[in-house]
């Protein structure tokens, strides 16, 4: 067992009891040899991974989910704080239904395998095509915004044919210290219901045939640490509660007090969410029992106590420099792009060297990110160990939550992988953002005008069986180059060419040749899908010997193949490329073709697995069904 220190930075203990308040998750430990999470070392982790990366101990947020659901009747993980399906999944497992706060959320839901009658749909401004979603989903509750929302909500069940249970979202009018762009609760917030208008919205809601009403709702704002402000909350709630009794004999059947629940960055106290669910019950029970009311059941919306402290972020330090006002500045390889928060609310998160102890002396640092802004700071004033240099890895702790929901491709660079480790062993739950993944939006360029000729030299026609010998010999040229095709050794005798090339002009393919002095020095291979429904469809591939590149011959190849596919009604051209062939899809983009997805690890090649970019283009110009 290697010795435990506890490193400068972090919060740490020698005799193995962590102090409170602790930041980082359950299974870290710092020890000789630098940071290990749940039995793997960051070292190892950032390693195989590559970094910025994100890592969740996976034991401490089952522990974290498991909590939740037990500390109230009804929980609700609040999946903007963290979406991955893996995280879906795991929260559905433990019993909890799932918050969504956008359609693209219940998509995810949806598309994670989640049962819809365990989705609530939230958020403001929903659109139509939100509604019709989630009602086509039968998502079992909607959390409405107001009066409008209902009225075009009661349109879309109705359309289903369906009858929607929904709450409504009250503002109860309470302030709350928090940074104001997380409070969510007062009279100057554009959420939900005006207390004064709850009545009057229900019961218009009453006379909705395709509407059920089950009960009312509230958030008040995010990292926020006692207890008080949600029981003044549950106060509001649980009187309009009364008033609907009172004026429209309306009861409610659920009162959801929404989340916010604080967690620790620094030196917070944590909010303990099981005490938070005692609390609330014991503050519903006294005031229903009172005015004679049925006990609703109370329900909460935990996403950042469940996810935030269980997840930490690793960053290389690639920089280190001393700034004119004698500030010391740490520069990592990442930064807004995969953590906005500090830029938006001014957060402080407790920073560690990962990968090693670390010297005895200190100094106070900055932490900075790499992109093009001077606020790209991470951490201002943390005190990390003063021999911090290129290559070592710190760690942000509580970056579990709003870290990666809130990332962008900020300076095209990719969103960090996401790993979830347990008793030793890590999965990836998100792989990294690739240069790829951000093209795949891309829409189609015009296409390419040629610039200058081929080499007048160079013949192009339709291949014929005496090219077969030499187009033997170029074949086994291109795959002696490696990494461009798939093959990796050529068994193909002549013959075999030879017969293939006596129709390389039919309705079914076209095979087509760059021939220079009798050599082969260019082929393109087009063929159409034989199903009757994707007949519509063929498949590319291309080719140019390495002493005849950048002349124009893969242009004019990839020309002859449109002609082709013209002339047979072929409507779309599909085909798949290495990621590192840059030239390949940039001539592919002049033709128009666009990234339409990617098969992860589709080359098992001598060299290891390769992906593979799958591309497309319409054979007209403009012609896309979207």
């Amino acid at each position: 067992m290697a010795e435990r220190v506890a490193p400068i930075g972090a919060t740490g203990s020698t005799t193995g009891v962590s102090p409170a308040p602790n930041p980082w998750p359950a299974n870290v430990t710092f020890e000789a040899d630098g940071m290990w999470l749940a039995g793997q070392s960051a070292a190892a982790l950032a390693g195989r991974f590559a970094t910025p990366l994100l890592v969740f101990d996976q034991e401490d947020l089952t522990a974290r989910l498991r909590a939740a659901r037990l500390a109230f009747p009804k929980t609700f993980y609040a999946i903007k704080a963290f979406t991955a399906h893996a995280m879906l999944r795991l929260a559905i497992d433990e019993g909890l239904d799932l918050l969504a706060a956008s359609g693209g959320e219940v998509e995810a839901c949806v598309r994670a395998g989640v049962p819809p009658s365990r989705i609530a749909f939230h958020g403001r401004n929903k659109s139509d095509d939100e509604l019709e979603l989630a009602v086509r989903a039968r998502v079992g509750l909607v959390i409405a915004d107001g009066l409008d929302e209902l009225r075009r909500l009661d349109g879309s069940a109705g359309a289903a044919g369906i009858v929607q249970p929904f709450l409504l979202r009250v503002n109860p009018g309470l302030r709350v210290d928090t940074h104001e762009s997380i409070a969510t609760g007062h009279e100057s917030t554009a959420f939900g219901v005006p207390a004064s208008a709850v009545s009057e919205t229900v019961a218009a809601a009453a006379s909705m045939p395709h509407l059920r009403f089950l009960g009312l709702h509230a958030h008040i704002g995010s990292q926020v640490l006692t207890t008080e402000p949600f029981l003044h909350e549950l106060d509001v709630l649980v009187a309009l509660t009364a008033r609907l009794r009172e004026q429209h004999g309306i009861a409610v059947d659920m009162l959801d007090m929404g989340g916010g629940f604080g967690i620790t960055y620094t030196d917070e106290r944590m909010l303990s969410v099981s005490e938070m669910g005692a609390a609330a019950e014991r503050r519903l029970r006294v005031p229903c029992g009172e005015r004679g009311l049925p006990v609703p059941t109370l329900a909460a919306e935990p996403g950042r106590s469940i996810a935030g402290n269980a997840g930490i972020t690793l960053y290389r330090v690639g920089d280190r420099r001393t700034l004119g006002d004698g500030r010391t500045v740490i520069a990592v390889d990442g930064g807004m792009s995969d953590n906005i928060r500090p830029m938006l609310y001014d957060a402080h998160y407790m920073v560690a060297v990962a990968s090693r102890p670390g010297g005895p002396l200190t100094e106070s640092v900055t932490v900075v990110g790499r992109h093009c802004e001077s606020g790209d700071v991470l951490a201002d004033g943390v005190t990390l160990p003063s021999d911090v240099e290129r290559g070592d890895l710190l760690a942000f702790a509580a970056t579990g939550a709003y870290t990666y929901s809130l990332a962008s491709t900020y300076n095209r660079v990719g969103r960090p992988a996401v790993v979830a480790v347990r008793e030793g062993q890590a999965s990836v739950w998100i792989r990294r953002e690739e240069p790829g993944d951000l093209d795949r939006l891309e829409a189609p360029a015009p296409r390419a005008v040629p610039q200058k000729d081929p080499p007048a030299d160079i013949t192009l026609r339709p291949a014929q069986p005496e090219d077969a010998r030499s187009f033997l010999s170029f074949w086994k040229a291109i795959v002696a180059e490696g990494g461009y095709v798939r093959s990796e050794e050529v068994e193909t005798p002549a013959r075999v060419y030879r017969a293939r090339f006596r129709q390389s002009w039919t309705d079914r393919e076209a095979q087509v040749v760059a021939i220079d002095a009798g050599r082969v020095v260019g082929h393109v291979y087009i063929q159409r899908e034989a199903h009757p429904v994707t007949r519509h469809v063929a498949t590319i591939g291309i080719a140019v010997s390495a002493d005849h590149r950048g002349l124009g011959i893969g242009r004019e190849l990839m020309a002859e193949a449109f002609r082709w596919a013209r002339s047979v009604d072929v409507e779309k051209i599909m085909l798949s490329v290495y990621p590192h062939n840059h030239a390949a899809i940039a001539l592919y983009r002049r033709f128009g073709f666009v990234e339409e997805g990617r098969l992860v690890g589709h080359s098992r090649k001598s060299s290891g697995y390769e992906d593979e970019i799958l591309m497309s283009a319409w054979v007209e110009e403009g012609r896309v069904p979207w």
